[in-house]
């Protein structure tokens, strides 16, 4: 029965202290033995939220942080014995993750922007007017939203799901502005047919091209054998002529 009221006890003081919107914060553990003549052991576990990583946690005092693979996130765990009526108190500090970068909000404006002038003066001003308000109101209202962080612990957290969400949806309609771009960049059927006429074109005056000078280059060809022959021919003649003229020297000599 006492196990069970120091479980309740601790579950019902679970509190979170925080500061400034990017201060670190601190989950406070406290537990308490409410009998008033028995010593007790303690086992101090809490789940931790799920965004958290043991990289996230600045200080932890005497208590572990482990996986719980039931939980399918971390935990802070630590056993401890309490005295009659003592009281355990721990706190977490943790740093202050439950908040969007400003830099990821730039990104998503400068394609939204970049976007935004690719698409104006087409089929799709009137969608892309109608997607790029309502990107422009969700970023906004992560900003605002961002602005007073509350102290609350179950507040931050919820506050921040819900902007990561918002972004998300916010993104989402970035990749179907970038599907009506898409749409933009097919080409019609005047324009294939031009590309495949003119490249028909092409090819005829290519072949054309080295048709002539194929031919060329044959009719190069034969000139060249046609004056080989020629050369041949005229040898044939001269030397019989120049046979005689020796021996008719030879002749006069005698």
């Amino acid at each position: 029965m006492n196990k069970c009221k120091l479980s309740v006890l601790f579950l019902l003081l679970f509190t979170l202290f925080a500061g400034e919107a990017k201060a670190n914060i601190v989950l406070k553990v406290i537990a308490v033995n409410p009998s008033k003549e028995q010593a007790q052991g303690v086992t101090v576990k809490t789940v931790l939220p799920k965004e958290v990583k043991p990289e996230d946690v600045v200080d932890k005092g005497d208590l572990e942080i482990v996986y719980d693979a039931q939980e399918s996130c971390y935990v802070a765990y630590g056993r401890f014995k309490l005295n009659p009526e003592e009281t355990l108190e721990r706190g977490i500090e943790i740093r202050n993750i439950w908040i969007i970068p400003d830099s990821e909000i730039e990104d998503v404006k400068k394609d939204l922007a970049k976007l935004s002038d690719l698409l104006a003066n087409t089929r799709f001003s009137d969608r892309l007017a109608f997607l790029k308000n309502s990107i422009e109101s969700k970023l906004n209202q992560i900003i605002e939203s961002q602005k007073d962080s509350p102290s609350n612990p179950e507040q931050l957290i919820s506050s921040y799901r819900e902007n990561l969400n918002t972004l998300e949806s916010a993104k989402a309609d970035l990749v179907l502005m970038r599907s009506f771009l898409t749409q933009l960049r097919v080409f019609p059927a005047t324009t294939i047919w031009s590309i495949i006429i003119f490249i028909i074109i092409f090819l005829a005056l290519l072949g054309t091209g080295f048709c002539l000078i194929w031919q060329k280059k044959i009719k190069n060809a034969e000139q060249r054998d046609t004056l080989s022959v020629f050369e041949k021919e005229g040898n044939f003649i001269v030397k019989p002529n120049s046979d005689s003229r020796e021996e008719k020297e030879e002749k006069g000599k005698t």
